[in-house]
């Protein structure tokens, strides 16, 4: 499905926006549109590293909604994931214990780790949530498969 940029705010209420992502929120998801800069502009990349997700964070997944951008300059990916609602950042030492609860060891303060298979990093407190429970949930990683 192609939404045209004129459209893209139907998705919902803009939220936070970093580096790769502009997000907007509608009920219980957030549509993320992603610039691919994080990917060196490869859709095939992000589709990777999202397929790497799912599999370290299912509880998180990702999916592949649409696609926007300026025709004939850019495409840009939309994905979508769900909402994790009444939640707060979790802190570095829940990120530090959740990620060894799931074996991987802190690589440095930054919010990078890794195991056997993956490396996973930008794991601060803006891109892990908490909900009231005390539940951890990864909505924005880094990952990359170590060969």
């Amino acid at each position: 499905m192609w939404i045209s940029m004129n459209d893209i705010f139907c998705l919902g209420v803009p939220g936070p926006s970093g580096n790769e992502n502009d997000t907007f929120v509608s009920n219980d998801t957030i549509y993320k549109v992603n610039n691919l800069l994080n990917c060196n502009g490869s859709i095939l990349q992000l589709l990777e590293k999202i397929t790497w997700h799912n599999n370290l964070f299912n509880e998180t997944f990702y999916s592949l909604y649409a696609f926007t951008g300026f025709e004939g300059r850019s495409i840009m990916p939309v994905i979508q994931q769900n909402l994790v609602k009444n939640a707060e950042p979790a802190t570095s030492i829940e990120i530090d214990t959740y990620m060894a609860a799931i074996g991987f060891i802190k690589k440095s303060n930054d919010g990078r780790y890794a195991n056997n298979d993956y490396e996973v990093w930008d794991l601060v407190p803006r891109n892990v949530l908490k909900d009231r429970d005390g539940d951890i949930f990864i909505v924005d990683a880094e990952i990359r498969k170590v060969r």
